[in-house]
Order: structure tokens, then sequence, then C-alpha cells
């Protein structure tokens, strides 16, 4: 196979710039025998406004399902992972080439390439390249855990999606050595591989998913599949885990899912009934995973025990209980650290109204005090 890397890289303002932004073009042009005049990724950006934190933006590369594209896994996860730059490209014949789809693309040679681009931006964290993957993106988010070895790389969570045979057979984790071929023994994947220990994984299947069999086995996309829970005691067994595989979880959420965790939630799958998809706790579960926004654009945590708010979450109005008798200004950050509100505090106990604002986590500011707030 031949390969060929182009890299064209527009900043719009003047002058140079090292910063990703929503606007900048990554061009990975790669070829191979179904495209031997070259294949350009489209890919499509979106990075968090205002102030970078210290150590950059964490970035999350999403991979979309068969059929999908770039553009639809932002507007996936652009309300989700609000403080993450958003990466996603889109595949040849808007699939990934995992065993049997029509495209044979070298994906995860484009994905290499991709991370060491994004790692040279100076408002990225090299350190925090996270990758999300969904159905047929979740099949090459299970190729990069196992072959990628940037360990830069440190989330992989793989939706709807768990570990096929030719991923992991007769006690190993392998890459194909060549093209994937749906007629060859497990399609080709013949390459031992150990993979990287250090990274922390995710998986989120579905006890009714039509497509992809939870209890293992045949599957309508090709190949077979390992069990979804033994799938992810083998990535725990992979990352240093020496006891037996987990035989009940712990039920949370509405709707209710499973967690099964390992290695202090180092590795863990999600067992819920979402069919196809992932549900609103299963999502709610990966913004909690990812940690997005635990550290919120120069917007310190709150930490004195001065300012009361509830209730919290809210549908409409909050009340605030502060404890001092001077004025007080109050004013409402969004998740981008833009202000959307802000008025007076002249009474120990004063009333916010927030009906105007959409659903999300917003953070009130008094003085040196923030409080995180989440509109229902």
């Amino acid at each position: 196979m031949r390969t060929l890397l182009y890299i064209f890289l527009f900043f719009p303002t003047l002058g140079f710039s090292q910063n990703l932004t929503s606007t900048t073009n990554i061009n990975i042009t790669k070829s191979w025998s179904q495209e031997p005049s070259g294949y350009n990724y489209p890919i499509n950006i979106r990075v968090p406004i205002g102030t970078v934190p210290p150590n950059g933006f964490p970035v999350c590369i999403l991979l979309h399902g068969n059929g999908g594209n770039g553009g639809g896994m932002i507007n996936q996860f652009a309300n989700l992972l609000e403080c993450h730059a958003l990466v996603a490209p889109t595949g040849y014949l808007n699939s990934w080439n995992i065993c049997a789809e029509n495209s044979d693309a070298p994906d995860i040679e484009m994905i290499k390439d991709l991370v060491n681009l994004l790692q040279g931006y100076s408002n990225i964290d090299s350190n925090k390249i996270r990758i999300i993957g969904s159905s047929n993106g979740a099949g090459l988010a299970n190729n990069i855990f196992i072959e990628n070895s940037n360990t830069g790389i440190d989330i992989v969570c793989a939706i709807v999606s768990h570990l096929n045979e030719p991923q992991y057979h007769l006690g190993n984790f392998y890459k194909p050595s060549a093209l994937t071929d749906p007629l060859s023994s497990f399609c080709g994947y013949d390459n031992l591989v150990n993979p990287l220990a250090t990274r922390k994984y995710l998986s989120i299947s579905n006890v009714n998913d039509l497509v992809i069999p939870y209890a293992g086995g045949t599957s309508v996309v090709g190949v077979d599949f390992l069990p979804a829970e033994t799938a992810a005691f083998y990535i725990a067994q992979n990352n240093g885990f020496t006891g037996s595989q987990l035989t009940s979880g712990t039920t949370m959420g509405s709707p209710q899912v499973t967690e099964y965790s390992y290695l202090s939630g180092a590795v863990v799958h999600i067992k819920g009934d979402a069919g196809h998809s992932a549900n609103v706790t299963q999502r709610e579960y990966i913004k909690s995973y990812f940690s997005d926004c635990e550290a919120t654009l120069g917007i310190n945590d709150y930490k004195p025990n001065k300012v009361k708010v509830y209730p919290n979450p809210t549908n409409s109005i909050i009340t605030v209980t502060e404890f001092s008798d001077q004025v007080n200004q109050y004013s409402v950050f969004n998740i981008l650290g833009q202000q959307v509100l802000s008025g007076s505090i002249t009474s120990k106990i004063t009333h916010i109204d927030l009906s105007e604002l959409v659903s999300n986590i917003y953070f009130l500011k008094i003085n040196d005090q923030v409080i995180k707030i989440i509109r229902k």
C-alpha cells in the first residue's frame, strides 16, 4: 500500500498562529488501491471560545458510525463536551475500514497523523487526546486502542460496538498486517499486538442492540463479536487487572444503566437498553468520565462556604443566600466563559431567574466565589 500525506494548514488571521481554531483547515490525504490519486479526509473542528486552560484544551476526536459524517458528530457532542476541542474526520464512503465495509482506507494511519498534528498546537493539551467512536466508529476506536502507541491518547470510548473477534482472539489482541479481508481468517487480523496499558477505556453497549449482539456472536455487520462484559474484562486484564471478571455491577441513573468498573474506573463498561444508541444517562456518564469542564476556562472551583444556592439543579429560579450585609454584584457565565446574566445582591436572600437560559451548566460568580449551577 502506498501512502501519501499532504498537510495544509490555513490560519484565518494575519500572521502565523499555532493555535487550533474552529476555522483551521487540516487536510490529510491518503492513497490506496481504491483511491490511487488520493482521498482527502474532510475534518470538522470546534474549539471552545474563551480563555485557554493552563495546559491547553483537551481534544476529543469523534468517529462517526457507518453512513455518518464528522459534522454530525460535532453536532451530537458540542453540548456534551463543551470544554473539549472537538475534531471529527469523515471516513471514505462515510465509513471506517474494520473488516467487511466497502472502504479499505488506511484509517489507522490517518488517525496517527491527525493526533501528531493536534499535539503540535500551542492551545491543545498534548497529553489529553481522547477518542470517541460510535458504532462503526467504535470499531475504529477499538483498533486505535489496540494499535496506536501514542501516549498522548489518554481515553478511548467505544459506543455500541465492543471488541470483535478479529480484534481479540486466541487470548490476544491483533491488528491486520495487510488489507482487511472478510474472506480471510479473522478478517486478516493476524499481527499480535500488546496495547498500551496506560490509557483509560470506556465501553457502552446495550442488551437490546439488534446490530451488535450484547452477548456476543454473529452480527449483521459481517464480523463476530465477543460478549460485551467479557470484552471489557479482557481490556482490564491488558491494563493490569488480575482479578476475576465482574458478574454484577452498580445500577445508576434514569434511564437506569449498570456500571462494571475495573482498576478504580480505569476500565469501565456501561450496560443499558438504548438499542443501537446511547441514552441520557450513558451520555452524562461520558461527560463525567472525560471530566469535561472540571477546570472551566479560568473560573476557579468554589471553595468558601459563604454562599448557598438552591435548588440546584433548577428549572428556572435559584435562591441565593449570601452571608454578608454589603452590596455585591453577581454574574452568570456559560460554559464558554461568556457572561449571560448580571445583577446586584442587595439582601441576604436573592432570587435569580434563569428561565431565559437554555438547559446547560452555568457558573454563578459573586466576588471571588464561583458556584456551578445546572439549568435543567
